[in-house]
Parts: C-alpha cells; sequence; structure tokens
C-alpha cells in the first residue's frame, strides 16, 4: 500500500526551537545497559558530533510528542545520546543515521518508566481508513478540497502545531514522523517495531484526524465560510 499523501503540500512544523545542551557523551566504559562499549572513544567524539549533533532539535521535537513534558523530553533525548555515543562505533555506511537515531529515541522512550508505549495493532486503529468518497470525483468536490487546501496554507504555525496536539499521542508520533521528519511507512514500521501496515493505517487515521482540525482552525480564522 502507497503512502497516503497530505491535502496540503504544507509540512507539518518540527516543534519548537531548543536550546537544551546534551551533555558531552561520557566514556562508554561507563556503565550504560547492555550496549557494547565503542573502542576509542576519543576518536569516535568528532565524527558524533559532527554527524550525529545535528539531529539534536529532530529528535527533541518528536520526544516531545511522545512525552508531553519539556523537561521529560530532554531527559529522553540526553539519554538516546549517551547510548547512541556508546554503540556508534558499530555505525557503518549503509547504516542510516537518521533512521538508526530515531529508532534508539522510541526504543530509549519505550522503557523509560512507561513514560511512552509504542503503538499496538489494534481493531481500532487498523479498522480505520479514510475511505474515499464518491463524491470526491465530482468537479464540485475538488474544488473545496482546493479552497481548504489553501486555507490550511494560510494557518500559523502555532494552530498547526495546537492541532497535532489534539490527536491522540500515538497518531501525533507517526503522524510527525511521516509529515514533519519524511519518513516512509516502512521507516516509521522500523523506528515503531510495528508492522509496516499499522503504521501505514495509523498515518492515514492520524492524516484525517488532523485534516478535521486543522479544518476546525481555518473556520476560526475566517479562511473558510
Amino acid at each position: 500500500m502507497n503512502s497516503p499523501q497530505p491535502l496540503t503540500n504544507r509540512r507539518v512544523p518540527s516543534g519548537d526551537d531548543t536550546n537544551i545542551q546534551i551533555l558531552t557523551p561520557r566514556s562508554p566504559d561507563t556503565p550504560n545497559g547492555p550496549h557494547t562499549a565503542a573502542p576509542d572513544p576519543a576518536r569516535l567524539l568528532v565524527p558524533f558530533e559532527r554527524e550525529a549533533m545535528p539531529f539534536l532539535d529532530r529528535l527533541y521535537a518528536t520526544a516531545t510528542h511522545m512525552t508531553h513534558d519539556r523537561a521529560h523530553a530532554e531527559d529522553l533525548v540526553e539519554a538516546t545520546y549517551l547510548r547512541a555515543f556508546d554503540a556508534f562505533g558499530s555505525v557503518t555506511a549503509e547504516t542510516s543515521l537518521k533512521v538508526w537515531l530515531f529508532q534508539l529515541l522510541a526504543d530509549t522512550a519505550l522503557h523509560a518508566a512507561g513514560e511512552w508505549q509504542r503503538p499496538q495493532r489494534s481493531s481500532s486503529a487498523t479498522a480505520c481508513r479514510c475511505q474515499r468518497s464518491p463524491e470526491e470525483h465530482h468537479p464540485r468536490f475538488r474544488d473545496l478540497q482546493v479552497s481548504l487546501a489553501r486555507a490550511l496554507d494560510r494557518l500559523p504555525d502555532h494552530e498547526v502545531q495546537a492541532a497535532l496536539r489534539q490527536l491522540p499521542q500515538k497518531l501525533a508520533i507517526v503522524v510527525h514522523l511521516a509529515d514533519a521528519e519524511d519518513f516512509s511507512s516502512t521507516e516509521i514500521a522500523d523506528i515503531l517495531a510495528i508492522p509496516r501496515g499499522a503504521a501505514t493505517s495509523l498515518l492515514l487515521y492520524g492524516r484525517h484526524c488532523l485534516l478535521h482540525a486543522l479544518t476546525d482552525a481555518a473556520r476560526r480564522h475566517g479562511f473558510l465560510d
């Protein structure tokens, strides 16, 4: 199944910029769970900072959707970077660093005392699919879609963020990963350790719910009748 396309090409904002500071990764000799110690940490520090640290704000934006709390999100991102540095020696040229870091973030969140749980396949989630109405083939309905897309593009970013926060947590995470981070359904499934079909269904339903919230916001601003 192909990944659904949003009604509008406007990207979901990735979240507020943050000035949080991540501690310098500790030496792999420091106990940090069951991860393999990276050889020669001094040699890895420079490439790690160059290649991994640019993802800081993006990981933090996703962590805020997972925790709904800035302080917890900062702790989660810091723990993710510590784990990433410990395992950075295992990264190869074939590794997608971005996907790997987001996988670590999701896995760290899963084990953070129940702060967040991965979306699970369930009848309510997988059954909620956006069905195409026969009216969508009518020229007048297509005109309404164009008007709606233009109205949504006029919404300020804080309204888009507010609409995203209205979504159930699982849906918000999936929509954020797809529309703010440009992950495919396959990559989202890998990151969250869920079946691809479940990731696609969650994305469909999440975008459907987000569209309703954004439509309400556009009406409040007078962009739609």
